[in-house]
């Protein structure tokens, strides 16, 4: 399959809106080291912090950038609330925002957690132990299509690497496998929560999913990246197809670029 790059570093900061602003009092209100929090948010810092908020949770960071992925979980909900006794997988997990706000819900949730880029991997499992939670499973592997060794391609910001790129660009190789695989290879029978952001990934994988197994998930959260290169890989392609699996749009966000899908009945 070819692989063409979809955004670059300016084009991430570019989409960026003040909405941020509006969750200050939440940050403030749960999160001690909130001032960090808040600069690092909105660009006037750039330094890797531990997080602690005020419940007990920590989360430990790589750079300034990513604290706009903790308040876009955390504080605005990016992917939604989580009810009890979930099984959740997180595809694209990075340093583990999204694994650790679902975990520390409760002890009676699952979250298995894919992650291929060793550095965001190895911050996933620190940040799993720091919070002391053991209903994650986290593996060190990409998803895509189909069970194979591809390329990764570094971006300048840790949570823009992907599948797609180009021949200029820094690449390691990583193990992937498809979502079915991880459905099989977990004996999990049902998904109560699919979560991508894998960096437009998002098409090959659901595209090539099995529909007996798209059946046992019953919300999809997913951020998506419209690829310029294959008239196949957009979003409303992408939404057509699900319905067509009797999912129905239930929001559309614009940061992220996001889209929840429900399973009908």
């Amino acid at each position: 399959m070819k692989r063409t790059i979809r955004r670059r570093a300016r084009d991430f900061f570019c989409s960026i809106p003040l909405q941020h602003i509006r969750c200050v009092p939440s940050i403030i209100s749960n999160v001690e080291n909130w001032r960090a929090l808040i600069f690092n948010c909105i660009g006037f810092m750039d330094s890797s912090e531990t997080y602690i908020f005020r419940d007990g949770i920590k989360i430990k960071t790589q750079g300034g950038v990513e604290a706009r992925n903790i308040v876009s979980i955390f504080m605005e909900k990016a992917y939604g609330e989580i009810i009890d006794n979930s099984v959740i997988i997180d595809i694209g997990a990075h340093i583990g925002v999204y694994t650790i706000f679902t975990a520390s819900k409760s002890k009676n949730i699952s979250v298995y957690a894919y992650e291929p880029m060793p550095s965001s991997f190895n911050l996933l499992l620190e940040n799993a132990e720091v919070n002391k939670l053991q209903n994650i499973r986290a593996f060190n592997l990409g998803v895509c299509a189909k069970k194979e060794k591809i390329k990764l391609y570094i971006a300048d910001i840790s949570f823009l690497h992907s599948l797609y790129g180009n021949n200029t660009m820094k690449y390691i190789e990583i193990e992937c496998v498809s979502l079915k695989d991880i459905f099989v290879d977990n004996e999990i029978d049902h998904c109560d929560i699919l979560k991508l952001d894998c960096e437009g990934a998002e098409y090959e994988i659901l595209f090539n999913t099995p529909d007996e197994y798209l059946c046992k998930i019953k919300k999809i959260c997913l951020e998506y990246h419209d690829q310029g290169a294959n008239k196949q890989f957009n979003i409303k392609k992408l939404i057509s197809f699900l319905e067509k699996r009797c999912f129905r749009i239930v929001k559309i966000t614009k940061y992220p670029k996001g889209v929840w899908l429900e399973k009908l009945g």
